[in-house]
């Protein structure tokens, strides 16, 4: 699909023009299919990692009952009497899943600041090189785009060039994400289309129980199973 992925490509980098209709098409392509594929993707993750685990040769494998338990107590948001459960499971998947990465963030950015910035000078050493020129300009762009949100509640000079400069920067990079992500988006699509028309895959079931589902979405929106429950928990 090469005129495709050519609009793709110059509708994300439009943005850097003005957002126009072509950048707000691409953006929801991005996003309508990577929000499809992930969908697909973590049912045949739960099917391949939890379902087909729980029973191994006959035996249970009592360690993948907590997928299962945790799975139930989130479906709870759809019966009022029980909210409080899916709540409670809520607070401890975000608690331990903040627990374990939070630490992680300045360590992180630390690393990342001292490895851009030890590699901006390489050129000092090894002499002027696309690759040293390379290092130094995305030394130069992580300072442009972390000085946008330090200088975001200044206005005035000089560190107005700086913003501006960072929003550019920053512009650039939600172009190339959005390029990159929908076009890998799309090819991975042709592909998945392409072993279809091959044969019938193993998960076909997938698809289908979205498929039904939408379609009873659409009859009866299934929100309306949400918004009783925030009704009764209030």
């Amino acid at each position: 699909m090469p005129y495709l992925n050519t609009f793709i490509f110059f509708a994300a980098y439009s943005v850097l023009y003005k957002n126009n209709p072509m950048y707000r098409l691409a953006q929801s392509l991005v996003v309508g299919v990577g929000a499809g594929y992930l969908l697909v993707a973590n049912i045949n993750a739960f099917n391949r990692g939890v379902i087909m685990n729980t029973f191994v040769n006959g035996n249970i494998n009592w360690a993948m009952l907590l997928p299962w338990i945790l799975g139930l107590a989130y479906l709870c948001i759809f019966i009022p009497r029980l909210i409080n459960v899916y709540r409670a499971v809520s607070i401890l998947t975000l608690t331990v899943g903040m627990g374990v990465v939070l630490p992680y963030g300045p360590a992180l950015f630390w690393t990342v600041s001292v490895g851009y910035a030890q590699n901006a000078l390489n050129f000092l050493s090894e002499g002027l090189s696309v690759s040293t020129l390379g290092q130094l300009l995305t030394a130069v762009c992580y300072a442009l785009a972390l000085s946008y949100f330090f200088f975001t509640d200044y206005a005035a000079k000089p560190t107005t060039a700086f913003r501006k400069l960072g929003r550019v920067v920053l512009l650039v990079y939600t172009a190339m994400t959005i390029t990159t992500t929908a076009l890998g988006k799309i090819n991975l699509v042709q592909w998945k289309v392409l072993d279809t028309l091959q044969g019938v895959p193993a998960t076909w079931w997938i698809p289908a129980l979205m498929f039904i589902v939408m379609l009873i979405d659409n009859f009866y929106p299934l929100r309306n199973l949400i918004g009783k429950g925030s009704e009764v928990s209030s």
